[in-house]
């Protein structure tokens, strides 16, 4: 089957809080989706384990999606709140370590791996609808307004037909944004 895949990539700047440090980086949102068919598997929702960062943003995300709202120019109702699963947590983990290691942002990793591929490799198999979210140098408190505030983004997050989600977060100091966030959503 074919897999249709979009990739935007939108930088934001934003101001952020700095406890004693000299200066602030910029930060940085992107999102891509797919869809298409993808093998049959497991529709276990794999480990429930979460940070309590994760568990901030999924709060965050699903009061989000309770409002009806406006992105960009496409108005949206309320939506469903989308459940917790570990496998795309596993991945969006995975690619917010990855993206602060290797020092880059964005949507395919260095290695040429799409969203959908490291969502598959990370257990999520069966799905027919993949998207991602990405951000870097914010903060907890205001990473989920700055996807709100990009359009795409927010249609991402904001998408009734997506019922999954895992959240990632790192933070790695001297890294060119210090915070990296994923959320990897899917549905089944």
């Amino acid at each position: 089957m074919r897999t249709f895949i979009l990739t935007t990539l939108l930088p934001l700047t934003a101001l952020l809080a700095s406890c004693g440090g000299p200066s602030t980086p910029s930060a940085a949102v992107g999102s891509a989706g797919s869809t298409g068919g993808q093998s049959s598997g497991p529709r276990d929702a794999g480990s429930q384990t979460m940070s309590s960062e994760e568990a901030q943003i999924l709060s965050a995300l699903n009061a989000a999606r309770g409002v009806a709202r406006t992105c960009g120019t496409q108005r949206f109702e309320a939506a469903a709140p989308v459940t917790w699963n570990g496998y795309l947590a596993a991945a969006a983990r995975a690619h917010a370590a990855d993206m602060g290691t290797r020092k880059f942002f964005d949507h395919v990793n260095p290695d040429g791996k799409t969203p959908a591929q490291r969502m598959q490799a990370a257990g999520y198999t069966g799905w027919t609808e993949v998207a991602e979210n990405i951000a870097a140098g914010y903060t907890v408190a205001n990473v989920m307004q700055g996807w709100i505030d990009s359009p795409s983004h927010c249609k991402t997050l904001m998408d009734p037909t997506l019922k999954e989600v895992g959240i990632g977060y790192v933070y790695q100091p001297g890294t060119p944004y210090g915070t990296y966030w994923v959320q990897d959503f899917g549905t089944r």
